[in-house]
């Protein structure tokens, strides 16, 4: 199972595909262990997609609260870096989405 130590944490990831680098965050009721994903439809197909468990959920890490908007995006950030993607597209879904803005 890959972990990547983001900002003192835990955080579970998946990567899967080729193409274009594409981060996907979900929202706030959604983690790497419930199926169907949304990203098991056709349009994420043409894409490396990482997409990722964040803080609090799923099987990353529960570090003690309150989390704030800055420690959810610093957490995509770190993400990225821990595994060497200097620039992809973003995609979130409900809070996912307020986290990618």
């Amino acid at each position: 199972m890959p972990f990547a130590p983001v900002n003192g944490i835990d955080l579970y990831y998946e990567r899967a595909g080729a193409g274009q680098r594409l981060l996907f965050i979900s929202g706030t009721g959604a983690d790497l262990r419930r199926s169907p994903r949304l990203t098991d439809g056709p349009p994420f197909a043409a894409f490396e997609l990482l997409q990722y468990d964040q803080r609090g959920l799923g099987q990353s890490a529960v570090p003690a609260g309150p989390y704030t908007m800055a420690d959810y995006a610093d957490d995509a950030a770190g993400l990225l870096d821990a595994v060497g993607w200097e620039a992809c597209h973003v995609f979130g879904v409900s809070f996912g989405g307020m986290v990618a803005q």
